[in-house]
């Protein structure tokens, strides 16, 4: 995936299925919820400077932004769960807006490491 300038639109044009953004920190936080505002995202009709900061947003269709349940923090550990390869994208928001290459994000734990490596090479390789 080639992406010419870091936006949330842009990030949402070029990967396919669902995208959970995961915001590492406050200054994460902030700065993707002062980009949504400044690029027209919004929670339904509330714009994102009006909601309570959290550290995973779903990018919906129609700059539409999104909180996880309990389901979708379950997907997001397993890396996609069950969905179907190549249509569940965990972005780290801190490397996608660095300009990192692999801006997918890698938990802590070694064996979850292994998973989503082999699931970040299969889509950015």
């Amino acid at each position: 995936m080639k992406i010419k300038k870091r936006t949330l639109e842009n990030l949402r044009n070029n990967l396919k299925g669902k995208i959970h953004v995961y915001l590492k920190d406050e200054e994460t936080m902030r700065r993707f919820f002062a980009d949504a505002v400044e690029q027209g995202w919004t929670f339904g009709s509330t714009k994102p400077s009006e909601c309570t900061l959290d550290n995973i947003v779903a990018l919906e269709e129609d700059k539409q932004l999104s909180y996880l349940g309990i389901a979708g923090r379950i997907c997001f550990q397993t890396n996609g769960g069950s969905n179907p390869k190549g249509t569940y994208h965990r972005i780290d928001y801190a490397k996608y807006k660095r300009g990192d290459k692999n801006h997918y994000f890698v938990p802590d734990k070694p064996s979850a490491i292994i998973r989503n490596a082999k699931h970040a090479v299969a889509h950015d390789g």
